[in-house]
């Protein structure tokens, strides 16, 4: 239970209106302690099913795509196959944000959501799955509170680089690769994430798409590194597949 709610830190997408994005990430304190708490937005199952194309479409149901791609289970899904592949490989390094679980609001919580202006629905108001789906518990994850940022510089991008090879190698693409989701070095944000253990979007995509999808946290890292000025001694990608790779879609968008 959330014993104080102390500041609406940011929406997961800080360089987006405060309405947009796929939460809100709030600093509060659960029993003494003080932790970032991320409360999710409302998503719609079928958002993704364009991606996969009317005949593979037709292979995955909408509580697929929910379990796979809604951002509060695409987070989940992400931190235990985190944890486990930490605990099986005895791994110290720290690369990411801890996450201490999840948790359904109380209305009492909710209604402190609401005081702060987080609009939880991005859906329209007479769209079937809203109308079936409200009331439903707001959901929220528990994490770390990192409040430091690190200077961008050539040691702090490589350990940055080897935890998103880390990811892609143990079956986890974060598909949001950018400095704001950095903080004190630690990657925080798995919102967008694909874990393998299947995926139904991973298991159904083009082979070809597929090829740059698999590549693309590489892209946007070697893109963040060009952009701090430390491209040359930072590589995640050879240069050729960087640019062979970038202005293509990744994701599901167009880099």
């Amino acid at each position: 239970m959330v014993t104080d709610w102390l500041i609406l830190q940011t929406s997961s997408e800080p360089e987006t209106p405060l309405s947009s994005g796929q939460a809100y990430v709030f600093k509060v304190e659960i029993n003494a302690e003080v932790y970032a708490l991320k409360v999710f937005k409302f998503f719609k199952p079928s958002t993704y099913r364009a991606d996969l194309g009317p005949i593979r479409g037709r292979k995955v149901t909408d509580e697929m795509l929910a379990f796979h791609t809604d951002p509060f289970y695409a987070e989940c899904r992400a931190y235990a196959h985190i944890q486990e592949k930490q605990q099986e490989q005895n791994l110290r390094r720290r690369n990411f944000a801890h996450c201490y679980g999840f948790m359904a609001l109380k209305k009492t919580d909710e209604e402190v959501v609401a005081s702060y202006g987080a609009e939880l629905w991005d859906i329209p108001r007479d769209d079937e799955y809203r109308r079936k789906a409200e009331g439903s518990p707001v959901r929220a994850i528990v994490k770390e509170y990192v409040d430091h940022d690190v200077v961008m510089d050539v040691p702090a991008l490589k350990r940055m680089l080897k935890g998103i090879k880390w990811l892609n190698r143990h079956g986890v693409l974060n598909h949001d690769i950018h400095p704001a989701n950095f903080k004190g070095g630690l990657l925080v944000d798995f919102g967008s994430s694909w874990t393998r253990k299947p995926h139904c979007l991973w298991d159904n995509m083009p082979e070809q798409k597929l090829k740059v999808i698999e590549r693309a946290d590489l892209i946007k890292f070697q893109e963040m590194a060009n952009e701090e000025g430390f491209g040359a001694k930072v590589r995640a990608i050879p240069n050729r597949q960087y640019k062979e790779l970038r202005p293509r879609r990744i994701g599901g968008r167009t880099s």
